[in-house]
């Protein structure tokens, strides 16, 4: 099965649709809240409210409801409202946008030397990563969401728009002028060492 096509054959049975929604996306989605609020346990709790949520809603939905389902996009809108539920709940999180926590090893992907992983190249893509996830917590906080989203997390433009119930416009402004705003930055610190 690959993704979101393959969820369709689940359609007419709840429990096996809502498995597979679990098994696709359990981890992008804990590793988005882990990226929002820096801590694991706090962001496992809340993708277990994501998908309690998610089941409760899929058991009202119709056959053709589930098949037409934009299931990604659709969990991370769900994501998104609960982030800032537990933001605007939680003092120590209030106008946090992006916490750029150390992560734990367990988190980390393991490397397989003997399938042709060279460790280093996937340390320094990790690295690079992190400077960028960096870079765009300096943004300001209505740049930050959608180009989280948009390049980190994959979505569309339109599931971007979706998600943070904003125009599609007004998604394609941000990403350019926050992607404008990065470029700046990152000339700024090579004219600073160079």
């Amino acid at each position: 099965m690959s993704g979101e096509k393959g969820l369709a054959q689940f359609a007419d049975d709840v429990d096996a649709y809502y498995e597979q929604l679990v098994a696709l996306y359990w981890q992008q989605l804990k590793a988005f809240a882990v990226s929002r609020i820096g801590n694991a346990l706090d962001a496992e709790d809340l993708v277990q409210d994501v998908f309690i949520r998610a089941y409760v809603a899929l058991e009202r939905y119709s056959v053709r409801q589930r098949q037409d389902l934009k299931a990604r996009a659709w969990l991370y809108k769900i994501t998104w409202n609960l982030y800032y539920n537990f933001v605007s709940r939680s003092p120590e999180q209030q106008g946090l946008a992006v916490a750029l926590a150390e992560r734990p090893d367990h988190e980390w992907q393991e490397i397989d030397e003997e399938n042709g992983v060279n460790p280093e190249e996937v340390f320094e893509q990790l690295e690079r990563r992190q400077e960028l996830e960096a870079l765009v917590a300096g943004l300001p906080q209505h740049y930050q969401a959608v180009v989280n989203l948009y390049y980190f997390e994959e979505l569309s433009l339109q599931e971007v728009a979706d998600v943070l119930n904003q125009p599609l416009g007004t998604v394609k402004v941000y990403v350019r002028r926050g992607i404008q705003q990065l470029r700046k930055t990152l000339q700024m610190r090579v004219n600073m060492v160079g």
